[in-house]
């Protein structure tokens, strides 16, 4: 007999039915004993408490058959980068068919993160997923990330408010600097307000 969800579900906030990332490797290893999953780190910021995890799941041939990505703070979870990795585990697997009818992180909430442009024709503001889709991640050889946006015009991405700067952002990246910070300043600049000295 075949690996029963069913059994393994937790109720979580809303009383909504959930699949442990744990439960979900299970039924994935019992399914697919040669597929792999190779995670990696997109963006770690130990000093802004942010981390950013993909992971990749891969079959027997090596062909790609979901990727996704998660990311955490260290405001929301102390062991947040431990998360992150999990949380993108997860999500790749959910993408895969294991719990996705159980995975409440993949639930849009009230809006659809396909919608770019609401009502009114004005482009979404809110929603780390939908924004992110448009934003590529580069990490250099010493580990640090930048996030660049989409060649094309009027992307919407969030961008740093820094004089100078105007680096692409995350969604995620924007939320938790306006936060932090009261604006929107990328992972760089947020690090040299942190060294700065506070005015009088």
């Amino acid at each position: 007999m075949g690996y029963d969800p069913t059994k393994h579900l937790i109720r979580v906030q809303g009383n909504r039915e959930y699949l442990p990332v744990a439960q979900r490797l299970v039924w994935f290893r019992e399914a697919h004993p040669d597929w792999t999953i190779e995670t990696r780190i997109e963006v770690l910021d130990t000093e802004a408490g942010l981390a950013v995890f993909s992971a990749t799941v891969s079959d027997e041939s090596g062909r790609v058959r979901a990727k996704a990505t998660k990311m955490e703070t260290a405001r929301g979870f102390p062991d947040y980068i431990e998360k992150a990795e999990t949380g993108a585990i997860g999500r790749a697997l959910a993408l895969c068919g294991f719990g996705t009818q159980f995975a409440p992180e993949l639930e849009e909430g009230e809006r659809i993160v396909d919608s770019p442009h609401p009502v009114g024709g004005r482009p979404a503001s809110g929603g780390r997923i939908g924004a992110a889709l448009g934003t590529k991640l580069t990490v250099s050889r010493g580990g640090e990330a930048r996030a660049s946006a989409p060649q094309s015009e009027g992307n919407g991405s969030p961008a740093c408010s820094e004089a100078g700067c105007g680096r692409a952002m995350t969604q995620g990246q924007y939320e938790f600097s306006l936060k932090s910070f009261g604006r929107a300043l990328c992972p760089q600049c947020q690090k040299q307000h942190k060294t700065e000295p506070a005015a009088a």
